[in-house]
């Protein structure tokens, strides 16, 4: 892990849709109520695979569709942790963010994953793990980067459980 301006930062290879899915289940078995996860990345990038790998980490049956909320803006589901997904891309500014309730959610009773939420990070408290996915040459990577001692200590769980799943894995 490095260090950058006060956060931690690491970037996971994610060559297939399966590394993807095993990111999504150690982020589940590692995330507490409270916690903010905030993606990012370009349209197509996985935001919304990942966020559906997270889902079904937590318990979200597959009968139960997890799908981006571009048009209702925030989705959530019932599972052993209650899960908040919001996609923020069509909100014009901060005063908005307001109305979702979002801001009301982190830190308490539910896990908020937010979909193009950079923009609104003070907005959100400055405070989570940033997710920016990117399209590599052979795949995918996400580089994690922990703002916060919350937010670190999830980084150090997620790494440490993604890292033990692809050494259980052929998959490198």
């Amino acid at each position: 892990m490095s260090g950058r301006t006060g956060t931690l930062e690491v970037v996971l290879p994610l060559p297939t849709r399966r590394a993807t899915q095993r990111l999504g289940a150690a982020l589940a078995a590692s995330v507490t109520l409270g916690d903010l996860l905030v993606l990012e990345g370009d349209l197509g990038a996985g935001k919304t695979f990942l966020v559906r790998a997270l889902a079904r980490g937590l318990g979200v049956p597959a009968s139960v569709a997890v799908t981006s909320p571009t048009f209702t803006l925030v989705n959530e589901y019932q599972a052993r942790l209650p899960l908040v997904h919001s996609d923020l891309y069509r909100l014009g500014d901060a005063d908005e963010l307001s109305e979702l309730g979002l801001v009301d959610r982190i830190g308490r009773d539910a896990v908020v994953v937010v979909e193009w939420g950079d923009r609104f990070a003070h907005a959100l408290g400055d405070e989570g793990l940033w997710i920016w996915l990117a399209y590599e040459e052979n795949g995918r990577s996400a580089r994690l980067s922990a703002r916060g001692a919350r937010a670190a200590a999830l980084l150090s769980r997620t790494t440490a459980r993604f890292s033990g799943e692809l050494m259980g894995s052929r998959e490198g």
